[in-house]
């Protein structure tokens, strides 16, 4: 994992918060605290002011105790939580390293896209490009799917809003793209500009619609079942190796 904080175009002073609340773990359940990480956008760098702080704790037990001692944190920093809420989710080590909260903990994907607040990573990560692509391609499907959804129903073209269509494909499609620049490449790129950078081909249309509404909008009003049916073909051209 990473251990600085990326900066983030917003007006929070986000730095003061995670410190505060890091703080407040620590003195409050030090006994019990093993690591605390960032993850989300503003571990990537892309918040803005309406983002939560996503933050995982690890504990070596979880109680009541703990839990309501994590939300008394959360809670009490120098900004409200109605403002900038951070999103705390807590896993006891032997979940966090176990099989059944992996689809939680992800921490192969997590020392990619996450940074280390306090402690030290708890799993050592073998056969990481393994892991990541196996994530990537599932988010893949599932993205295909809903891209599927929207041909079969055809709705009409006025509803396909790029805050929709960010919403279920666009958004989650960024993320498995930075997985798969990272097992084509090697690097992972943190920002949406430098993933974009790093496509030289017309994969670079996906990010250009994330990007840039006033495109998307004026594509999709043009031609909408062309421009789903090229996020189709786009994802599925990622998927066929695997068929």
């Amino acid at each position: 994992m990473r251990r600085v904080i990326p900066a983030n175009k917003v007006n929070h002073d986000y730095e003061k918060v995670l410190s505060e609340f890091v703080s407040a773990l620590k003195n409050r359940l030090g006994e019990y605290l093993l690591m605390v990480y960032l993850t989300g956008s503003y571990a990537r760098g892309d918040a803005n002011d309406n983002s939560d702080l996503d933050v995982f704790c690890i504990f070596s037990t979880i109680n009541q105790y703990v839990l309501e001692n994590v939300g008394h944190c959360a809670r009490n920093t120098s900004i409200p939580y109605d403002l900038l809420e951070i999103n705390t989710q807590c896993l006891s080590v032997d979940e966090y390293k176990s099989k059944i909260f992996e689809d939680w903990s992800e921490y192969a994907i997590a020392e990619l896209n996450s940074v280390l607040l306090y402690g030290e990573q708890l799993v050592k990560i073998e056969n990481i490009n393994e892991k990541i692509q196996l994530s990537y391609k599932k988010n893949l499907a599932n993205i295909l799917m809903s891209v599927r959804h929207y041909i079969c129903v055809d709705e009409p073209k006025e509803l396909l809003t790029h805050q929709k269509i960010s919403t279920y494909i666009l958004k989650p499609l960024m993320f498995a793209l930075r997985q798969e620049r990272f097992c084509a490449t090697g690097v992972y790129p943190l920002s949406i500009e430098s993933l974009l950078e790093s496509y030289q081909d017309d994969n670079r249309i996906m990010v250009e619609y994330f990007l840039n509404k006033e495109r998307f909008e004026t594509d999709i009003l043009s031609d909408h079942k062309d421009v789903l049916m090229f996020l189709n073909d786009k994802i599925q051209n990622f998927l066929e190796n695997d068929l």
